[in-house]
């Protein structure tokens, strides 16, 4: 017993200086694994989560030198997907596919987005990811070297589970402010814009502010809105950036049962008052969104309703086309969308 003891304790050691929120949690797996958690479960769409040592080598080994390996790959034809950044600035190389390799020993941080169509290891697990949560799926790969300043705080318009691949980087992480917190699911890089997600370290709160830095193995789990900016310190560093996304959310649905006509206009506003944006905001498991009697509107059903709109509910209810009518039209409008919009492609 004392053996085994000593033999933890360099592990226990670096999990606490390694984890000082109150949203942390450990134990190695794949990012299926990850998303499995109780502690997962409990953070989803809600708040940030910080995960030391998340991800087995199992998982990490396929991804060692994947930035090496997709800088090989760059080309004019796929440029498009990477970008360069020096000094902050974001810059396009006269000749990309032939100096793109070499420029993660220039202090030039290179980001390239469409990892989920572009690197075998990276696809894997973004399909089984898919599968395990009901959205789809875009990945990004950052590699920063030292020194290096990544973008300023800012919020996104989609979760993301951030997977530190190699060496370390430091993450400022604030709350949501202002619209930020109803988990928007666009934004603005617009001065003035009533949906801008670019904020100055002045105005940040410090006392909704914490400093995380992830070594490899590590995972971070941010709620759009979440405030956040990454910094590079005296070493080199390869994370993925998973985004998690919807065709549709609550109040798309809300909106297809209005269209569909199962529901009129002043049913439809006393559904939508019931709820908070927030809740209006929150994605859509796509695997709910099925042509049949019950399922999508069972779900919408189970959403956090105020008490005073029992009644409407129980109209809703007593629907017997509503749900296939709903999904029908989501579907279809999902299709045209897929359509006009194909996915990206790089070259596995």
């Amino acid at each position: 017993w004392l053996k085994s003891c000593v033999t933890m304790l360099p592990f226990l050691v670096a999990w606490t200086l390694n984890c000082r929120s109150e949203t942390c949690s450990a134990g190695p797996g794949s990012l299926v694994d990850f998303v499995h958690t109780p502690e997962f479960a409990s953070v989803y769409e809600d708040k940030w989560l910080y995960f030391p040592s998340g991800l087995s080598e199992s998982f990490l080994q396929p991804l060692a030198g994947v930035e090496l390996r997709m800088l090989e790959k760059v080309s004019e034809e796929n440029s498009h997907l990477v970008k360069f950044f020096k000094g902050g600035e974001k810059f396009l190389p006269a000749d990309v596919g032939n100096t793109a390799k070499r420029f993660l020993s220039e202090g030039v941080m290179v980001v390239i987005n469409s990892m989920e169509a572009a690197d075998p290891a990276t696809a894997q697990f973004s399909n089984e990811l898919a599968q395990a949560l009901g959205v789809k799926i875009e990945v990004n790969l950052y590699a920063t070297p030292p020194g290096t300043v990544g973008i300023d705080a800012h919020h996104d318009r989609m979760d993301v589970i951030v997977l530190q691949i190699s060496g370390r980087k430091r993450w400022l992480i604030c709350d949501p402010v202002g619209a930020a917190r109803d988990l928007p699911i666009r934004s603005s890089d617009t001065p003035g814009h009533p949906l801008y997600n670019r904020y100055s370290l002045e105005s940040l709160d410090d006392n909704s502010c914490q400093n995380v830095t992830m070594f490899g193995g590590d995972v971070l789990y941010l709620p759009r809105g979440t405030i956040h900016a990454p910094v590079t310190e005296d070493s080199a560093s390869v994370h993925l950036t998973v985004g998690l996304l919807s065709a549709y959310t609550w109040q798309d649905v809300a909106q297809a049962l209005f269209m569909t006509q199962s529901v009129n206009r002043n049913l439809y506003d006393k559904l939508v008052s019931c709820l908070s944006q927030r809740d209006l905001n929150k994605l859509v498991n796509n695997s709910v969104v099925v042509e049949d009697d019950f399922t999508l509107l069972g779900a919408f059903l189970q959403l956090p309703f105020a008490p005073e709109c029992a009644k409407a509910l129980s109209k809703l209810r007593s629907c017997k086309h509503c749900s296939n009518a709903t999904a029908s039209l989501m579907l279809d409008v999902k299709r045209k969308r897929d359509a006009e919009s194909p996915p990206a492609k790089f070259f596995m």
